[in-house]
């Protein structure tokens, strides 16, 4: 397996004796004497095979960039031109691609990306990455092509929704499964779209993204875009529905601009807020009755549980992660996946906010995996080097709501969300996550003082 500063070739090579070692040993077989060298002593080594001069340049690329991912990139590049047709080439393209995405280099990652996915066409992790780093590069050109691999993912996941479900994965999970890539394929798509100003592509995709799996926040962006369009009558629904969705996670920073976007809407319609509460209760009623299942979920872990604090998790090693233990601390937690690359990105982008905090013993991180085949979780972790605590899911990414990865959330001392970031900005991440938690932090002190 191929890993960072470890060799990639593991091979059973014959020792080599040294000239005395060869002596030696004629004497003892009384072979040889001390003017005459033994036939063995003199025999040169056998020539290395092709196949083993090329292992060996591997491995010199690998150990000599030592911890430098840019090093590593640089060797590995060199290497691929050396050996082009090599046996090895697509371990050595996917590492060069994940150590970009670590080093914070989008241009290398995607011309990567791109090679990897002309051996794997539909590798919905790689499509994914793809948009996302074109997304970052916010011209209009990247952004065109972005939409291009947004699609090729949309047809893979609408294919995959035609697909038989695998046979150890129950209907509903499948249903579910399926719902949630087809939602986050075209929320995806849609935000290229509106960066590109293409509203009404945009607002169609989202559309879509809502009625596969209804969320809070494509209701609020399909009010924005229905903003955008002049269409004030259906700002004002989505708002309310956003502002009524029956979200558990939500900051009250958040809630109160909702209810600012509703109230505006409203006011810009009926000249008065009055009857407003009464559509938003109403709107509550409807969504709580067609939500129902998602919310009243039975026969999984936690199921029932309404304070994300009395959520029980699973460690990687099966012991118990009680959230409950978190209280009067300020707790971020990062929601991830293995197939996710912009997910590695933030993994090592958080095990620096973490270096950097370190000593705040009221700050805590965890990862939470929602991966629906665990068996390459912990080799993923081992192969990343995460510090960070990782747990699984139990239910937690429904429950909060998670439908776009990387999602992290911030929770204060009293387990209430103050933070909620889908996606990252490597720009901007690792400043505003810091930011977001040391506040947290000075606020807890302060209340303290004052008690």
């Amino acid at each position: 397996m191929f890993a960072g500063t470890v060799p990639l070739a593991a091979r059973a090579q014959t020792p080599e004796s040294s000239p005395a070692e060869s002596a030696t040993q004629a004497a003892k077989t009384g072979q040889g004497n001390q003017s005459k060298p033994s036939s063995a002593a003199r025999e040169t080594p056998p020539a290395k095979t092709p196949a083993e001069v090329e292992a060996d340049a591997l491995d010199l690329a690998v150990n000599s960039a030592g911890r430098d991912p840019q090093a590593l990139i640089q060797n590995l590049k060199r290497f691929l031109d050396q050996y082009p047709q090599s046996a090895r080439r697509e371990v050595v393209l996917r590492t060069i691609y994940r150590q970009a995405i670590q080093a914070n280099d989008p241009h290398t990652a995607e011309t990567y990306a791109e090679k990897l996915l002309e051996i794997h066409p539909d590798d919905p992790s790689l499509l994914s990455s793809l948009v996302d780093l074109l997304d970052r590069e916010n011209d209009s050109a990247s952004l065109v092509r972005a939409t291009g691999f947004a699609t090729k993912f949309l047809d893979h996941t609408e294919k995959l929704a035609t697909e038989e479900k695998p046979s150890d994965v129950t209907e509903e999970h499948w249903q579910e499964t399926t719902s949630l890539m087809r939602a986050a394929g075209y929320l995806m798509r849609g935000k290229v779209y509106a960066k590109l100003n293409q509203i009404d592509n945009a607002f169609a995709d989202y559309e879509t993204s809502y009625a596969a799996y209804p969320t809070s926040q494509v209701a609020e962006k399909l009010g924005d875009l229905a903003t955008m369009k002049g269409d004030g009558d259906q700002a004002l629904d989505y708002f309310v529905t956003a502002f009524a969705f029956p979200e558990k996670s939500m900051s009250p920073a958040h809630r109160e601009e909702l209810r600012r976007k509703a109230g505006s809407a409203y006011v810009a319609k009926n000249k008065t807020e009055n009857g407003l509460g009464d559509l938003i209760l109403a709107r509550y009623d409807q969504l709580s009755r067609s939500l129902k299942s998602r919310f009243q979920e039975t026969g999984r872990p936690n199921a029932g549980i309404k304070d994300p604090l009395q959520f029980v998790l699973q460690r990687l090693d099966g012991s118990e992660v009680r959230l409950a233990d978190f209280h009067g601390k300020v707790l971020v937690v990062d929601f991830w996946a293995t197939w996710c690359a912009p997910c590695r990105m933030e993994g090592k982008a958080l095990e620096r906010v973490v270096r950097a905090l370190d000593g705040q013993p009221a700050a805590a991180f965890l990862a939470v995996n929602v991966d629906d085949e665990r068996s390459g979780v912990p080799n993923f972790v081992k192969g990343e080097q995460w510090k960070i605590p990782v747990a699984y899911a139990q239910g937690l990414d429904r429950f909060l709501e998670v439908t776009a990865l990387p999602t992290l959330l911030i929770f204060d001392r009293q387990g209430q969300v103050v933070f909620r970031e889908e996606g990252m900005d490597p720009g901007t991440f690792e400043e505003q996550v810091k930011g977001k938690v040391e506040a947290e932090l000075a606020r807890g002190e302060a209340s303290a003082l004052s008690n």
